[in-house]
């Protein structure tokens, strides 16, 4: 390129091959892709992307089931991905796939995933995500069942506007963090899911903060805290002890469920079983302190071997149970006392709980 102020020279004007040619895709908004009532997507104009030896410049369009390559609707609890293709034409066209490699009638020489998102359950709410009823009252009567299947709005994601693991099964949290949308069950690989009706991994499965830090690890993701969690369960209902109609927590409920069991168990970011099914391990931590004085941890503290055995280490504590790591949410059987800002502070982070599990999180790319 060269300057060119009067804006003349045909070399210095910038054109989309030019474009290209600095990057395969240059956007205006990092966003570029954004849901559009309960089930649409708007794609934005002005995005210059190569696919394969094509290049092209998006106008604003809209998407719909319609747009689907196999089908005729969206099904609860899938990833969908979307794809500009080349079909020979100076036009491009929009795919929606559930196929992760390239679209039914496409390869991937004339195709290019630019995007996807999560379909599943949606809670209505307002500008800055409080749940609201039919009538848009905040917490009005019925908002707890204010609900509706389509595309979770913060689980959209673009090439530039993504986790650094793989997407799915994920929601925008803000603030540069993506969390998972369903508590995380086993993948069958070494590793864990955010998925649709799946068990959730507990200490069932033998698993305990340890070990869910490093299965989480498997997938680049990581422990929630205390402040994530409470963000991405705002908008869940509690739980009650006489049903399961807004959480799976009423008090006889016997073991765990599936994920996503209960349809208004969500969050205003569409997070499911935030409320109730099973406590949620936390990388965040409290401690029990049974000696008083200045240096009462120095002198009645000493090393113990509760952190998993041979090759572990130990902890230097004053008591096997002084360090705890907070559990959120609540359990299968806790009534009322289950809900988006329940919290369990008395179990040691190596302890196997049969009733608790795991959400991941991860860093935007």
């Amino acid at each position: 390129m060269i300057d060119d102020a009067t804006r003349t020279n045909p070399l210095a004007l910038i054109t989309t091959a030019k474009m290209a040619a600095v990057s395969d895709l240059v956007t205006p908004v990092k966003e570029f892709i954004s849901v559009s009532g309960d089930a649409g997507l708007t794609v934005s104009e002005n995005v210059v992307v190569t696919v394969g030896s094509g290049i092209f410049v998006t106008e604003r369009t809209n998407l719909s089931v319609s747009d689907l390559d196999a089908g005729a609707a969206f099904v609860i609890g899938n990833d969908y991905y979307v794809y500009i293709c080349d079909n020979n034409t100076d036009t491009e066209v929009f795919k929606i796939s559930l196929n992760s490699t390239f679209p039914v009638g496409f390869t991937a020489n004339n195709s290019r995933k630019i995007g996807g998102f999560h379909f599943g359950v949606c809670r209505r709410t307002n500008a800055i995500l409080d749940p609201i009823n039919t009538a848009g009252v905040i917490r009005g009567a019925g908002w707890q069942g204010n609900i509706y299947n389509g595309i979770i709005g913060r689980s959209v994601w673009t090439l530039k506007h993504r986790p650094k693991c793989s997407p799915e099964g994920m929601t925008y949290l803000g603030g540069g963090t993506w969390v998972d949308i369903y508590i995380s069950s086993l993948n069958g690989l070494g590793g864990l899911q955010s998925a649709y009706n799946e068990l959730p991994a507990t200490g069932t499965e033998g698993l305990h903060v340890p070990l869910f830090a490093e299965l989480l690890q498997v997938s680049d993701k990581r422990m929630m805290t205390l402040a994530e969690f409470y963000q991405c369960a705002k908008g869940a209902p509690a739980g009650e002890a006489n049903n399961n109609t807004n959480a799976w927590a009423m008090s006889t409920n016997t073991a765990r469920q599936r994920t996503g069991f209960v349809g208004p168990a969500v969050s205003s970011i569409g997070c499911r079983d935030t409320t109730g099914n099973v406590y949620e391990w936390l990388n965040s931590y409290g401690a029990y302190f049974t000696q008083t004085g200045a240096n009462s941890i120095q002198t009645a503290g000493s090393w113990r071997d509760v952190v998993g055995g041979a090759d572990y280490g130990q902890a230097w504590l004053i008591a096997d149970n002084q360090l705890v790591s907070l559990l959120a949410g609540g359990l299968w059987n806790l009534g009322a006392s289950a809900g988006p800002r329940c919290v369990l502070v008395s179990n040691r982070p190596w302890h196997v709980l049969t009733s608790s599990g795991v959400r991941g999180a991860c860093d935007s790319l």
